[in-house]
């Protein structure tokens, strides 16, 4: 059985001069009209199972809120729990229940009842400095302080995506500026999963090693604790990005998108940040691939729920610290993506198991995507202030997404141990002056 719950919302109101925290009110919010208690269970695809054992996603957005908490509760939070109310009616995965199917030993499912609903919890910060934590300096994970507005979401990615995860909340934030129940700008969700085919049965195979893996009691999280941790936020802009995709394509050629120069230097800087790791050692890192525009037949691009796959980038560490290293390390990361094709079946066979046998190396992965386009998200406050991953404290990933300015630029979310940040801070520094 996994929680009973697909996605849940914080929201934190943040103010001056006091130290406190205040819960001031948690409520359940149901989409309106109710689950119909008929419509049948939506099952799990192989693309969902590969999820079933991960840790929540955990994404903050910050908005700058110059109001008082009361005028916050009288005039935004009832038109909040509104929209949200409408929008769960058309994502009502996000309400149900993800469980065993009744009979079977590995077909998992999102059950339905009228009564579904999700949590939502509304607190008061009070204290500290609300342009730190939504800044991109050093600060801690668990810290809330200062002044504005934090809308905090987190989801089962057993659930969905962060393409369906993203169209989820600027579709609320849609219903929450109009608000009415006029059409979303956003499309409707495409609910029907049958449009992910499995001929061969990967489920099947990918469902028995994550069961196993929960059977080992093995783990896909950081042994980190919350307390030892720093997270900070490095920015690449268009600039600096334009510069690296010259350096990668001096004397090789492959794609070289924003994407891969800012994953290769990310990789570059984390390894020379580790420094003990053995020149002949193998590195690796583990590439994100979202198959909504791969997969053969085509799905539509509003399917809601998983379409995440992966491939592997590999090097000797000696390769990637090297003076060549980041022309070394985009050639890995983009001949791995031009490898992967458009057969699904094909590209994801064996690469979980891989992806488990690589876990005591530590390799290297990355959340979310600049393509999520998550600062286009607009609840009428004003700009976004800052966007953080704060799961990524548990996995030991990295998070991307594209910069706040729109210029082209990208943000990498990093958590480290204080000592290893200030390493990783040099790296990052220095790195552009190669």
């Amino acid at each position: 059985m996994v929680d009973a719950w697909a996605i849940k919302f914080c929201f934190w109101a943040f103010l001056h001069n006091l130290m406190a925290v205040r819960v001031i009110e948690q409520s359940r919010v149901s989409p309106t009209p109710p689950v119909d208690s008929s419509r049948l269970p939506i099952p799990l695809t192989f693309f969902d199972i590969i999820w079933l054992n991960s840790v929540p996603v955990e994404r903050l957005f910050f908005f700058n809120f110059p109001h008082t908490t009361s005028h916050f509760l009288q005039s935004h939070l009832p038109l909040l729990k509104s929209s949200l109310s409408l929008t769960l009616a058309e994502f009502y995965p996000l309400v149900g229940t993800i469980r065993l199917r009744p009979g079977s030993d590995h077909h998992f499912e999102i059950s339905f009842t009228e009564t579904d609903s999700i949590p939502l919890t509304i607190s008061e910060f009070i204290g500290g400095d609300f342009t730190v934590l939504s800044g991109d300096k050093e600060r801690e994970v668990t810290l809330f302080p200062s002044q504005g507005l934090c809308l905090a979401l987190t989801v089962h990615h057993a659930a969905c995506d962060g393409q369906s995860s993203t169209h989820f909340v600027k579709s609320w934030a849609a219903a929450f500026r109009s608000s009415t129940a006029t059409p979303s700008p956003h499309p409707k969700p495409y609910v029907d999963c049958s449009v992910i085919q499995d001929p061969r049965d990967f489920y099947s195979l990918t469902a028995k090693l994550i069961l196993d893996i929960r059977a080992q009691k093995k783990t896909f999280s950081s042994t980190r604790t919350a307390a030892s941790i720093v997270l900070s936020t490095f920015t690449i802009d268009a600039v600096h990005i334009s510069m690296l995709k010259q350096r990668a394509q001096s004397s090789r050629r492959f794609h070289c998108s924003s994407y891969v120069v800012s994953c290769a230097f990310a990789w570059v800087c984390l390894l020379k940040t580790r420094g003990s790791v053995s020149d002949d050692a193998a590195t690796n890192l583990i590439i994100a691939v979202d198959w909504r525009w791969r997969i053969r037949p085509r799905i539509p691009e509003a399917f809601f729920g998983n379409c995440i796959g992966s491939c592997i980038a590999t090097a000797r560490a000696a390769e990637i610290v090297g003076q060549d290293g980041f022309s070394v390390a985009c050639e890995k990361i983009g001949t791995a993506i031009e490898g992967i094709g458009d057969d699904v079946h094909e590209s994801m066979e064996g690469t979980l198991d891989k992806i488990v046998a690589l876990l005591p190396t530590r390799p290297l992965t990355f959340a979310g995507s600049p393509k999520l386009r998550v600062y286009e998200t607009d609840f009428g406050w004003g700009e976004l202030k800052k966007v953080l991953v704060t799961s990524i404290g548990q996995t030991g990933a990295m998070s991307l997404a594209e910069m706040r300015n729109g210029d082209g630029g990208v943000e990498i979310g990093v958590v480290l141990t204080k000592a290893e940040m200030e390493k990783f801070t040099s790296h990052f520094v220095n790195g552009f002056e190669s």
